[in-house]
């Protein structure tokens, strides 16, 4: 079933975290993450897999950081880096139906006027992603863990003219309620459910609770389906080692509260 059928009849639920689980197969600090599609494409199916296994009607290729600033000089394309880790996920959930997402995260640079990246040249650079992914076969593209709002629109400008794909977008909030950039939930969703997008929402930087908040917001005012994907509550580090704060029973409950509230 294709996303956007299977976004009418019922909740979607997609995958979980990629960077927590990435770390356990041997991803060491400072590492291109996407560099795992080429040297241990067993080890990511695995992660692929479990998710699948776990009920997730859709699974987050490993792009989150293939943007040509991030990539340049590892050896390979940005095209070459897509078309692999799609390859990967749909090759590792295929028995299972489960859709794969072109997840893109955000550039790494400032937008003008706070950092010197133009509204063009964002364009540009989320559109070569979002036609790789098309050419790769990827179901969707899920835009996420944005913090500027002017960037995400650069993206999805992009996405839309480019391709024909489903847009999921989601952001993320600090603890005072605000992007980055100071855009509160209203204004976020105004600026951007009207772009054409599928669906719309937050994700990672606060736990259930915190985020709890901004959830009420976004669904007071959000017209299209709604994605929320919290953190396992606040990160902390402890020899070494990132903890989180809420226990999988605490956060099914928090995340079943969301879906009755629609």
């Amino acid at each position: 079933m294709k996303f956007r059928e299977l976004l009418e009849k019922q909740v979607v639920i997609f995958d979980g975290a990629m960077g927590t689980m990435m770390q356990k197969i041997g991803l060491a600090a400072g590492d291109i993450p996407e560099l795992l599609n080429f040297t241990d494409p067993r080890g990511l199916s695995e992660i692929y897999r479990a998710y699948a296994r776990a009920g997730s009607h859709v699974v987050s290729a490993n792009t989150f950081g293939s943007v040509e600033y991030k990539v340049e000089g590892c050896g390979y394309s940005v095209e070459e880096i897509i078309e692999k880790a799609i390859a990967v996920a749909k090759e590792a959930v295929a028995d299972f139906g489960t859709l794969v997402a072109m997840d893109v995260g955000p550039c790494g640079k400032m937008m003008a006027p706070a950092g010197d990246l133009t509204f063009d040249e964002a364009y540009r650079v989320y559109g070569r992603q979002a036609e790789a992914a098309q050419a790769a076969g990827a179901d969707l593209i899920i835009f996420e863990t944005f913090a500027d709002i002017y960037e995400m629109k650069a993206a999805i400008l992009a996405a839309k003219e480019k391709t024909s794909l489903p847009i999921v977008c989601s952001v993320t909030f600090q603890e005072d309620g605000r992007m980055l950039m100071g855009t509160d939930p209203v204004t976020m969703v105004t600026a951007l459910q009207d772009l054409g997008i599928d669906a719309l929402g937050v994700n990672c930087s606060l736990g259930p609770r915190q985020i709890a908040p901004i959830v009420t917001e976004v669904l007071q005012h959000c017209r299209i389906p709604v994605i929320v994907q919290p953190n396992a509550g606040l990160p902390r580090v402890e020899n070494g080692e990132t903890l989180y704060d809420v226990t999988p029973r605490e956060y099914a409950e928090i995340c079943g509260d969301f879906v009755r509230a629609g």
